[in-house]
């Protein structure tokens, strides 16, 4: 599993970031000329909307160089330890753009989508067995993951961090692209799903062999 625009030469992905802003500056510039002339000004309204669905094409790539996000996995994400807990976070638009393959189809996709998830989880498992302080917690909020989903992984339902709901509800517009890029059709992320979860070192390091014959199971052919 690989994320191609990590992928390439560091010169390559300047072009590709390059390439997207001014893109995004033509689409911001287009937006404003047409409610210039239509007169319909609430169409402004779109340029925050462009902006928050291109930010993870920005925004990743730069906190994966300075160190505010690490990459267990396309589809892994996690933020520096604070206070003994990591935050993690699953692919965005970004991710799945550079990972998934057109050849990838229907339920395949999703299936490769969680195979990266438990092979994020098994490097961060791997990674903390070798350190001697474990004591540390890791939580996320989702709206894929249900409660038996996350029991696999050592995570137990906790109280919604209403922080991370609040981001997600504000990038709805994104996810939903995200969710249907995922899914190949148009698909609507249920907030009601939203749950955030938590464990600690040793709950997840207590489902590595599970994970590990699921990691197996699912392994793309």
């Amino acid at each position: 599993m690989q994320h191609r625009f990590f992928l390439k030469s560091e010169s390559d992905q300047k072009r590709i970031l390059f390439f997207l802003g001014v893109l995004l500056l033509l689409i911001c510039a287009i937006i404003v000329l047409v409610a210039y002339l239509t007169g319909l000004y609430l169409l402004g309204a779109l340029i925050p909307i462009v902006i928050l669905i291109a930010a993870p094409f920005f925004d990743l790539p730069s906190g994966r160089k300075n160190g505010s996000f690490k990459y267990y996995s396309p589809f892994l994400i996690t933020e520096p330890k604070k206070d003994g807990l990591i935050v993690f976070h699953g692919g965005t638009l970004f991710d799945y753009y550079f990972t998934l393959t057109p050849d990838l189809k229907g339920r395949e996709r999703t299936r490769f989508v969680i195979y990266g998830f438990i092979s994020g989880f098994l490097r961060f498992i791997s990674e903390h067995e070798k350190e001697k302080n474990r004591d540390v917690k890791i939580r996320g909020t989702s709206y894929i993951i249900n409660p038996r989903t996350a029991s696999r992984f050592g995570l137990k339902p906790v109280k919604k961090d209403f922080l991370q709901l609040l981001i997600l509800l504000f990038n709805y517009i994104p996810i939903t692209l995200s969710n249907s890029f995922l899914k190949q059709k148009l698909s609507f992320p249920k907030i009601s799903n939203v749950r955030t979860y938590e464990g600690n070192f040793e709950e997840l390091a207590a489902q590595k062999d599970k994970l590990l014959r699921l990691k197996r199971r699912l392994k793309p052919e």
